[in-house]
């Protein structure tokens, strides 16, 4: 799972885990400001419970010689199965209420103070129930208090008996308050432990939600640059479909004008054939004619120039017949033998090459296996690519040059190199070669700036790729071009 610079998961998954992290942050605060007062009210019961405890055992002992007769109702009483009176561990089993008004003392009761000077047993709840006897430095009424004795601050729980007989249990307060802690931190550390599991379930449902996007934009990113057929709305989520409405529509306008676009360059181009090919009927009968020497140079001037018009004509027509794809048409079978094609372009360029003295090189194909490989496109589409490649090669060659052509098969994959020794491209400007009417300065030749458009529209096409680069990469000099084809 990767993030991108401007990943929609990356932005609401930031702002849920910011949400998320925050909530969990208040919850754990409060869980435990609650765990820490609850915990601290439970050590001051465990203190009244020991104290309870203490005082039942201190009335018991003082039972245990004289059994008092006492008429309670309850678990002892008149008509109860177990006797009317208490046996003698009757302090110990007494209810909570018949024991604290027999026996101990009301806490507004002014008895129920212990006196500063005073001096109390009290039993510590550490190193095994010891007892410390202590001198309070002040008066304390019954309940729970804070106070230093022995050296140390303890949490005590103080209880008068009906005697006056003061009966305490403490607890040193820095272990009370380091259980306190304990307790707290145990109700707030779930919440904490758990938010890192939460905030992963959370990255992976939402992944998992965004997914139909995912395939969105695999599909549209998969498609062909001349693909403008709609996006199908099957297993789509209704908030993406107003999205995908919006990018048919946009599609089908696109195609729409590209239509427009075709229909208009090619029929500009079909008007434009017939003058230019009567034009150039007319200029051969005019060369024909006596006429002075410098007229023969004006009529072969424009004899140049209707043979530039006539050779733009034509790479429009072809260029806009391969965007529409209507090439497919007339290609009969979809696969192309390599050998036959380049061996149809050497044919076709070689007049044009032996007129500049270039030497047109074929490579690659000494084996039967190489001989009989076959691109998976049509003919007419291989021959146009290698076509246009060699042709630009011979065109901007320097006389007496040289133009190799190779082939290389790797597995699946088949390629051809067109290779020369002309002026070659930068790498500034590779990336711009491939537009339509694109030409590189300073090369002091003619063209219509459309063959490599052409060659990389049949490229993108049948899933070709096409790579530039220097012949001699040292000394900078020639074009490489290197179109890599799936093999049928």
């Amino acid at each position: 799972m990767i993030f991108r610079k401007h990943s929609l998961l990356k932005r609401v998954t930031l702002w849920c885990a910011g949400t998320l992290a925050v909530f969990s942050l208040i919850t754990a605060a409060a869980s435990f400001a609650i765990g820490y007062e609850e915990a601290k009210d439970r050590q001051d019961d465990i203190l009244k419970e020991v104290v309870g405890m203490l005082s039942r055992d201190i009335v018991q002992q003082r039972q245990r010689n004289k059994i008092q007769e006492l008429t309670l109702g309850g678990f002892y009483g008149p008509g109860s199965d177990k006797g009317e009176t208490l046996p003698q561990y009757g302090a110990l089993t007494m209810d909570d209420d018949v024991f604290e008004d027999h026996f101990q003392l009301d806490d507004d009761s002014k008895d129920a103070v212990v006196q500063a000077g005073e001096t109390v047993l009290v039993r510590m709840l550490h190193k095994k129930g010891r007892a410390l006897t202590v001198t309070f430095r002040q008066s304390y009424s019954n309940g729970a208090h804070t106070a230093e004795f022995a050296g140390d601050k303890y949490r005590f729980y103080l209880r008068t008996l009906s005697d006056g007989t003061h009966v305490a249990a403490a607890q040193r307060l820095s272990e009370r308050n380091e259980e306190i802690l304990v307790r707290a931190l145990t109700a707030a550390a779930p919440i904490l432990i758990l938010t890192p599991v939460m905030l992963l379930v959370l990255i992976l449902v939402l992944w998992h939600g965004l997914k139909p996007v995912q395939r969105l934009v695999k599909e549209i990113q998969e498609r062909k640059a001349d693909d403008l057929s709609s996006l199908s709305y099957e297993g789509v989520p209704e908030e993406l479909e107003r999205i995908m409405t919006a990018v048919n529509d946009m599609f089908a306008r696109v195609e729409e004008l590209r239509g427009r676009e075709t229909r208009f360059v090619a029929d500009a181009a079909h008007e434009l054939r017939s003058p230019v090919t009567a034009l150039s009927l007319q200029v051969d009968r005019l060369s024909n004619m006596p006429m002075s020497e410098q007229a023969q140079q004006t009529v072969a001037d424009i004899r140049a120039g209707i043979a530039r018009l006539s050779n733009l004509i034509s790479q429009l027509l072809t260029l806009k017949r391969v965007q529409a794809g209507q090439e497919k048409a007339v290609d009969g079978p979809q696969t192309a033998q390599c050998l036959k094609v380049v061996t149809s372009v050497v044919e076709d360029i070689y007049w044009e090459a032996e007129s500049k003295e270039i030497a047109v090189e074929v490579a690659g194909f000494d084996t039967n296996e190489a001989q009989s490989a076959c691109a998976a496109m049509p003919e007419a589409s291989l021959f146009c690519l290698v076509r246009n490649l060699v042709h630009n090669a011979v065109h901007y060659v320097p006389q007496g040059g040289s133009v190799t052509i190779a082939f290389r098969q790797t597995g699946d994959r088949l390629s051809l190199c067109v290779a020369d020794n002309g002026p070659g491209i930068s790498e500034a400007e590779r990336g711009r070669v491939f537009d339509p009417f694109y030409r590189v300065l300073g090369t002091q030749q003619t063209g219509t700036g459309l063959g490599l458009a052409i060659c990389k529209t049949i490229a993108d096409r049948y899933g070709c790729t096409i790579a530039l680069d220097w012949t001699d990469s040292q000394a900078q000099k020639g074009l490489s071009v290197t179109v890599d084809m799936p093999k049928a």
